[in-house]
């Protein structure tokens, strides 16, 4: 970690530069400094690992069976002409 020369704050990483989000100022970061300032996570998983499907409440309502998906389709898609009074 490195910290302000000017107001001693904490500086982060911004554009390639160190920052400081107090005072405004800027610090240009040197060689191997650059790769201590990338910020990652790395998420490992086992190829056995197996990971459940939750679904809310609300998700269980929409669904329809496939007959009635069918059936939806054939009304809505039809060429019937509806007279309308």
């Amino acid at each position: 970690m490195k910290f302000c020369s000017k107001c001693d704050n904490l500086l982060f990483p911004k554009n390639g530069k160190l920052y400081c989000k107090s005072c405004g100022s800027f610090y240009d970061l040197q060689g191997l400094e650059k790769k201590e300032y990338i910020i990652s996570k790395t998420i490992e998983h086992d190829e056995e690992e197996e990971m459940p499907i939750i679904m809310e409440e609300n998700d269980k309502i929409n669904v329809i069976s496939s007959d009635e998906r069918k059936a939806f389709e054939e009304y809505f898609n039809s060429d019937q002409d509806i007279a309308v009074s």
